[in-house]
């Protein structure tokens, strides 16, 4: 008798469970929310500090997640920080970190997270005594946040469910289930070390996290005041609107925005982007790697020396470079494709689809990291002249193009918007050719290293070795090239036109110089003084060692190919590489996790005002000569003769109602910073100029005599939408095309 299968009912009970609690949920949001109204009024005086003063105190609620609303009054900005505390309930209980009170708003309003009801909670205030303070009334407004949260959660469950019942279906598992399973288990398991850094309480206090968090809080902002996709984040630098989002793709980033606006903190949404974003990589690695070598294991140890190189996790995690890290993600997605293009057979599928990969992997480069992109493009023409024969043969070219042409219709809706502001706009950012680069490049010492310990620099020669930053690949695959030229010098590897082989060379090559281009002995320097596009470039780099990500990519394909020819020749040397991978691995990842708990310190953020909106890193896309110093909350300004009353902003749109009495045209000047696409009309809608005084600032001019209301708003070029009308027709092409595909089969 055959084996009679057992039905999953199980999992199709939990996930019925699941979808009763997410209706419960839904039912609790559709339900109105209370609100709490506190009169009263506290004086800080000058020259007198306080710690955790009580304005309002006693107050009772129930577990939720709440917004609280305190107006003010203060000559000073930054004097003072207003907060939420409870002493009674448990550590993790209450989640606030408050907000610094500047003069202009004359309110402050933030969320804080209560997991348990108390009837002790105090809003106070930490004053600093520079100036005179003076708050008011309390509001505390229940929100729908500690609900949405939940069905996030929930929703969440039922897709994992679902999907472990969708792997397991029979005509996917085709006698194969076994190492299915095993495969599966070796990505979670990467997935998992990956992400232990990410488990902790807190995140790690990378140099550019901040600025990270603070674009992810700016696609919130931008999609919760009707901006989509997010071009100026509305409420960066004081309420000024910053251009980040035009220059610096932050597709990725919806999805650690849109739990913010789910209800999840700042930490907890940073925290779960970065693992699925090691998720993301393992998977791609293991495909690109799995299907270049035709072997998923070796597939999978390829991913596993990826996923946990020193120098991904060291970017992403230690030093916090989200957008470096995230374009990590695609790196083999586009090696492959490149090697589909040239060393695939024409006659099989793969070869066919080889412009899909190019296209795809290209396309999340350009939407993660610019830079990085630039980085690939260099790569990329290497690579086209170690194939220049192959280059022009009908079919490999045509694929080439394709797959340029298909990463083009993907990124059409970013690239128009950034060109634009790039060659309209005057941005700083442009200004940067001066820079040098080359003392900031490593050692070839420190691209050896597998151990080290944090010190202020990461490519400093003068200090000792030990006290470096992780810089480089590691010995271990370095040491694999010097074994695939030693293997080949004593053909030990058979001489032959092997595609994988043909690779593996060439890898190691590029690799080798990009690791090279990563010292402080390439000649940048010389480089940059060529020419003025040269110059630009160049210094847009910024750190040389950025090439160790392609270096190190380029080497792991070596290892790699070593892997899957022993495999097939040495069973023994094949078993034996696996081992020294995992060794390898185990050892360098344990302790630069180990070198980073011990030197980094974790940070908790909860609401995105407790992190400031002044914080731009490099100020890159302010318009050149804007003075970032004198930038902070503020009210417009008009001319003498010229009354404003009611100025109201609200995304990037402000009104406010305006009466000239002169007998001359008036500027009024607003807080904020003038870009490209801002318009302003009267009530009756007439245009209205916009003017610029000189300190990058929006002005309206205001007609003799005008008494009225006038609006501002920011609209998208019409080439900006046909742009991404163009993207949005090429991925539901792309998708139809897919499913079509699949069903034909």
């Amino acid at each position: 008798m055959g084996k009679v299968k057992k039905k999953p009912y199980i999992r199709y009970a939990i996930l019925g469970l699941l979808v009763l609690l997410m209706a419960g949920c839904i039912i609790r949001i559709a339900m109105p929310n209370r609100e709490w109204n506190y009169t009263g009024s506290y004086t800080f005086a000058e020259g007198e500090s306080y710690t955790e003063e009580p304005v309002f105190e006693h107050i009772s609620l129930g577990t939720g997640v709440y917004r609280v609303e305190l107006s003010y009054e203060c000559t000073g900005d930054a004097v003072a920080v207003c907060n939420v505390k409870d002493g009674t309930v448990y550590k993790g209980g209450l989640l606030c970190n408050g907000e610094h009170l500047y003069s202009a708003p004359g309110h402050t309003a933030y969320d804080f997270w209560l997991y348990e009801p108390t009837e002790e909670l105090a809003v106070t205030i930490d004053h600093s005594g520079q100036e005179k303070l003076t708050t008011g009334d309390l509001r505390i407004v229940e929100t729908n946040l500690l609900w949405t949260r939940y069905l996030v959660i929930l929703a969440a469950a039922a897709l994992f469910i679902l999907a472990t019942m969708w792997l397991e279906r029979p005509e996917a598992v085709k006698g194969r289930n076994g190492l299915r399973r095993q495969i599966l288990f070796g990505i979670g398991v990467i997935a998992f070390l990956a992400s232990i850094p990410y488990l902790y309480d807190g995140m790690v206090s990378g140099a550019d996290l901040t600025y990270h968090l603070q674009r992810i809080e700016g696609v919130k902002d931008g999609l919760l005041t009707g901006q989509f996709p997010v071009r100026l984040e509305p409420r960066w630098v004081f309420d000024h609107g910053y251009a980040n989002g035009i220059f610096y793709c932050n597709l990725l980033l919806y999805f650690p925005a849109f739990l913010r606006m789910a209800g999840f903190t700042v930490t907890e949404s940073y925290l779960l982007y970065c693992i699925a974003l090691n998720l993301a990589t393992v998977v791609i690695a293991w495909y690109s790697f799995g299907k270049m070598f035709r072997d998923d294991v070796v597939g999978l140890a390829c991913s596993g020396l990826y996923t946990l190189s020193i120098f991904r996790v060291y970017r992403l995690l230690g030093t916090g470079a989200v957008g470096e890290g995230s374009a990590f993600t695609f790196f083999p997605l586009v090696l492959y494709g490149i090697y589909l293009v040239f060393e695939g057979k024409k006659e099989e599928r793969e070869f066919r689809n080889s412009w899909i990969v190019l296209g795809l992997g290209y396309a999340g480069l350009v939407q993660t990291h610019v830079l990085s992109c630039e980085i690939a493009a260099l790569m990329t023409v290497l690579l086209c002249l170690v194939y220049l024969p192959k280059l022009f043969e009908k079919e490999r070219f045509l694929k080439c193009v394709q797959g340029v042409f298909f990463a083009l219709g993907l990124s059409l809706w970013y690239l128009v918007p950034f060109l634009d502001y790039y060659f309209t706009q005057d941005v700083k950012i442009r200004h940067a050719s001066a820079r040098t680069i080359q003392e900031r490049g490593v050692t070839f010492v420190q691209e050896l290293q597998t151990f080290w310990n944090f010190h202020d620099t990461a490519t400093s020669t003068t200090e000792r070795m030990q006290y470096t930053h992780p810089v480089g690949p590691g010995l271990f695959l370095i040491a694999g090239v010097f074994l695939l030229f030693l293997l080949l010098f004593l053909e030990v590897i058979p001489r032959g036109k092997e595609t994988e082989k043909s690779f593996a060379i060439r890898s190691a090559g590029l690799g080798c110089l990009a690791l090279w281009m990563a010292t402080d002995t390439f000649p940048w320097d010389a480089l940059q003084t060529t020419s003025q596009t040269a110059a630009t470039l160049v210094s847009s780099l910024q750190f040389p060692y950025r090439f160790i990500g392609w270096g190190m990519t380029f080497l792991i394909v070596v290892v790699g190919y070593l892997l899957s020819f022993f495999r097939k020749n040495q069973k023994m040397f094949y078993r034996m590489g696996l081992v020294i991978v995992m060794t390898a691995v185990a050892t360098s990842y344990v302790y630069l996790i180990d070198a980073e708990d011990e030197s980094t310190g974790a940070i908790h953020l909860y609401n995105r005002e407790s992190m400031g909106f002044g914080y731009i890193s490099g100020e890159e896309y302010l318009i050149y000569g804007t003075d970032s110093s004198a930038l902070s909350f503020a009210k417009p300004k008009a001319d003498e003769g010229i009354g404003i009353s009611e100025y109201e902003k609200k995304g990037l749109r402000a009104t406010f109602i305006c009466e000239n009495s002169l007998d001359t045209q008036g500027t009024v000047k607003l807080p904020v910073l003038l870009y490209k696409g801002y318009q302003a009309s009267g009530d009756g809608g007439e245009p209205l100029e916009i003017t610029d005084d000189g300190s990058h600032l929006l002005g309206v001019s205001v007609p003799a005599g005008y008494s009225g209301r006038i609006k501002v708003k920011f609209t998208e070029p019409w080439y900006w939408r046909v742009a991404e009308l163009i993207t949005l027709t090429v991925v539901v092409a792309f998708v139809a095309g897919m499913v079509y595909k699949r069903r034909c089969r």
